[in-house]
């Protein structure tokens, strides 16, 4: 199989693979915002081992125990005050090669994750992890479900990419069709850009003058279409 983790971390962007989906008519799933790498600089890549955590630190540690090298660990937690990812987590996922979490919800020893260099994409940082809340609060976590991160479902072996825009997942049998799409509109953009730094108005790459002369007589004119007439990305 392409190596679509590597091509993700040193090439592409959550922006182009959404775009590229859209542009295939492919079927993804789109978390609201709010996700965010610890380091903003990372990027995740790779089929997901999901967890629906209900504040259990014993069902996330089966997540990251069943979890393959290459792995993305995607924990669901509903609960706000509640740090379901640390340091030791982190380390033995540093260990066996997993390419990082996903958290709907908090994680905590924020600095030493960034220090190992662990892509982490969560809602945010709390200093109190699940052992520490009341009893009353605290289920039995699912391993192995789809579960909801943002509104969005996440299945099992579902491929999620995570970088400081956010994250988007595809099914993997999309893969193929998305990452052509994603090369050719990534050429397009760096012709573009490199047209730009030499000196073209953006306004002339894309033939504004002549979109809003035909918008004035159309006003259904679709500017995405004008686009790929030009062949240009956008």
């Amino acid at each position: 199989m392409d190596d679509y983790s590597g091509l993700f971390e040193q090439w592409y962007s959550t922006s182009l693979l959404a775009d590229a989906a859209f542009r295939t008519g492919t079927a993804v799933e789109l978390p609201a915002s709010g996700l965010r790498p610890l380091d903003m600089r990372t990027k995740l890549a790779g089929p997901a081992v999901t967890v629906e955590a209900n504040n259990d630190l014993v069902s996330i540690l089966e997540a990251v125990h069943r979890a393959e090298p290459y792995d993305v660990v995607v924990i669901s937690n509903q609960t706000p005050d509640v740090a379901v990812t640390g340091d030791l987590i982190g380390t033995e996922a540093v260990r066996k090669g997993l390419a990082g979490f996903v958290v709907d919800g908090m994680v905590r020893d924020s600095v030493e994750l960034v220090d190992m260099e662990l892509p982490v994409l969560c809602r945010g940082s709390y200093p109190v992890g699940p052992l520490k809340v009341s009893a009353e609060t605290r289920g039995i976590g699912i391993v192995g479900e789809p579960v909801s991160i943002g509104g969005a479902t996440v299945a099992p072996g579902a491929w999620v990419f995570g970088d400081a825009d956010g994250l988007i997942i595809l099914d993997a049998d999309s893969l193929p069709a998305v990452f052509e799409a994603t090369e050719v509109a990534w050429e397009q953009e760096e012709a573009l850009a490199r047209e730009i730094a030499a000196g073209t108005p953006l306004a002339d790459a894309f033939e504004l003058d002549s979109f809003l002369a035909q918008r004035s007589k159309d006003p259904q004119a679709d500017f995405s279409t004008h686009v790929a007439r030009l062949n240009r990305a956008i």
